[in-house]
C-alpha cells in the first residue's frame, strides 16, 4: 500500500456499516449511480457542477482529473450551476463518468507523478487525457484553445466551444 498524498486508510469493521461511510454517495460504477440520481440531488444546489460531482456525499471516487474529463465528454461547462442542468444532460454525464472511470481502470489509473497500481506499475490513463493538464493547448474536439480555471482551489481545464 503506497499512499503519498495520504487520502486513504484501512479499517477493520464488524458489519457492513461505519459512521465514516454512512454519509457517502454511491460508487459510480454501480446501478445506484445514474443521471436521474444526480438530477434529483442537484435541485436547489447552486454550486458549480464540477464541485457537485467531486463531492463525496454526492458520489465517491470522482476526483479532479476524472471530473474534468467527464464534463468535457458530456459537453457541460464546469462552472454551470448544478441546479441549472436538465435531467437528460445528467444522464449523459453519469454515462461519461462511468466511461472515464472504466477507461482509467482498464489502463491502470492515472500516473502524473508518483502513482503506481497495486502491482507497482504506473497507470497509463494520463496518455488519454483530453483536457486535464492541457490548458492553452488546442481542444482535440474543435481546435479552440483550452482554458484554465481555479474552482475550489483545484485546476479546471475546459473548452469554451465544446462545453456549455
Amino acid at each position: 500500500y503506497h499512499d503519498p498524498r495520504r487520502f486513504g486508510s484501512f479499517h477493520w469493521l464488524q458489519g457492513a456499516s461505519h459512521p465514516l461511510l454512512d454519509s457517502l454517495g454511491p460508487e459510480p460504477l454501480t446501478d445506484a449511480f445514474s443521471g436521474h440520481y444526480l438530477y434529483q440531488l442537484s435541485r436547489k444546489r447552486h454550486v458549480p457542477i464540477k464541485q457537485f460531482v467531486m463531492n463525496g456525499k454526492v458520489v465517491v471516487g470522482v476526483g479532479n482529473i476524472y471530473a474534468n474529463e467527464a464534463l468535457f465528454l458530456a459537453g457541460i461547462h464546469p462552472a454551470r450551476a448544478a441546479s441549472r442542468i436538465a435531467e437528460a444532460r445528467y444522464e449523459v454525464l453519469a454515462t461519461t463518468i462511468k466511461r472515464v472511470l472504466g477507461e482509467a481502470i482498464e489502463l491502470g489509473g492515472t500516473t502524473l507523478r508518483d502513482f503506481v497500481g497495486g502491482d507497482g506499475a504506473p497507470g497509463y490513463f494520463a496518455q488519454q487525457l483530453r483536457v486535464y493538464g492541457r490548458g492553452g493547448q488546442p481542444c482535440r474536439g474543435c481546435g479552440a484553445s483550452l482554458r484554465d480555471l481555479r474552482q475550489g482551489g483545484r485546476a479546471t481545464v475546459f473548452c469554451v466551444k465544446c462545453q456549455r
